[in-house]
């Protein structure tokens, strides 16, 4: 989850985030293998970062294992490396995916942004302006935007963890607003998600009330 906000005065706004992909709602039968033990579970979450397993009687933390599943029909089945980062005590466990094949984690991401049409916890507004970007993106566009971030698409995203200097127009007859993002995860050849790390507090009041009037899109 990011840290706090404030937004008074005009200060640079910094951000940092602990969650790197977006994630949804799932059901589908996952095979874990640790040491000489295999056992059966269900997801109930899925993300381009892991896994959340409805187990009664969590590992511990760190453990590290193997797991194989399908998140859905049309997809393949997937063969990756995980380790249990946390725990919900009568819930289950959450696991992280250490070790997965590029391929694979393109199609987890492609899955969750064709169920949300690229929503995450905050509200988000739809958005449409082109995106000028010091990193030679100047062709992008911007897909929805929210007080975390936004959806650029483009053809050629960049790689994940790559600093962006943004620069984009809310509305006609205001001033262009200029932030500093990061790529945080990126759907083939749809574009890719983005969090604002570094945002004057003016800025941010400005997205702020761009979403609220706008009609945000569903949770």
């Amino acid at each position: 989850m990011p840290s706090s906000i404030g937004i008074g005065g005009d200060t640079q706004v910094e951000k940092k985030y602990s969650r790197k992909y977006p994630r949804i709602s799932a059901d589908f039968p996952v095979e874990c293998t640790f040491g000489e033990q295999t056992f059966r579970d269900r997801a109930s979450d899925v993300g381009g970062g892991g896994l959340f397993l409805n187990l009664k009687h969590p590992l511990p933390l760190g453990t590290e294992l193997v797991v194989r599943f399908r998140a859905a029909k049309h997809l393949p089945v997937m063969n990756a490396k995980a380790k249990v980062c946390y725990q919900v005590p009568g819930e289950g466990m959450a696991l992280e995916l250490t070790e997965i094949s590029v391929e694979h984690r393109r199609k987890l991401l492609q899955l969750i942004h064709h169920k949300t049409g690229g929503r995450q916890n905050l509200p988000r507004a739809k958005f449409a302006a082109q995106i000028e970007c010091e990193q030679s993106l100047s062709l992008a566009f911007g897909k929805d935007i929210s007080m975390d971030g936004m959806f650029i698409e483009t053809s050629h995203p960049l790689a994940i963890g790559s600093r962006l200097n943004l620069r984009f127009n809310l509305d006609e007859d205001e001033p262009i607003l200029e932030v500093v993002a990061e790529v945080t995860y990126e759907v083939g050849r749809l574009g890719m998600g983005v969090q604002f790390v570094s945002v004057t507090a003016e800025n941010l009041r400005r997205i702020e009330s761009y979403v609220a009037k706008c009609d945000a899109v569903p949770q």
